[in-house]
């Protein structure tokens, strides 16, 4: 015989999960502060550390929001956010819930728009980077030369390279 929790029980797990998502949402936002500090700074070993704090954070917010999912379905309601909110109506603290629900979801926001970010400052210096090892290879047919007049004019493939000059 299975033994299912009273509605009680399940609420009251399901906000510590919600309690628990927050506290790892809030610390993954740090971590995402900290990862843009550290692209600022240019310290690959740095990085490495961060992105694998922030790696370990995610997989753990991913599996808690697995359970929460398990249990909304388990109640046979959709989890999108109107499901949730039926949910809540069954919970003798459901504005609470509510709140915490609602927090969660603007944190998640934050977060996203913090990796975006931070994803935009690591794409530039990319770019940056293979512009500045073209240049040094003289394999950048882009970059322009000004003339004693101010006109541009582009280099020419024979042009050649600081290692060669």
């Amino acid at each position: 015989m299975i033994c299912q929790p009273s509605i009680a029980e399940f609420a009251s797990q399901f906000a510590q999960s919600l309690v628990r998502s927050l506290q790892m949402l809030a610390q993954l936002e740090t971590v995402m502060l900290d990862e843009a500090r550290v692209i600022a700074t240019r310290n690959p070993d740095m990085l490495q550390r961060v992105i694998a704090t922030k790696s370990t954070l995610v997989a753990t917010l991913e599996a808690e929001t697995v359970k929460q999912k398990q249990w909304v379905e388990f109640a046979q309601l959709p989890f999108t956010n109107s499901g949730i909110a039926q949910l809540f109506t069954q919970f003798d603290h459901a504005q609470s819930l509510s709140a915490q629900w609602t927090q969660l979801r603007e944190m998640s926001v934050r977060c996203d728009q913090l990796n975006r970010a931070n994803a935009r400052l690591i794409e530039h210096d990319r770019k940056r980077i293979a512009t500045l090892l073209r240049i040094l290879k003289g394999d950048d047919a882009a970059s322009a030369t000004y003339t004693p007049q101010g006109r541009t004019t582009f280099t020419s493939s024979r042009s050649r390279t600081l290692i060669h000059a």
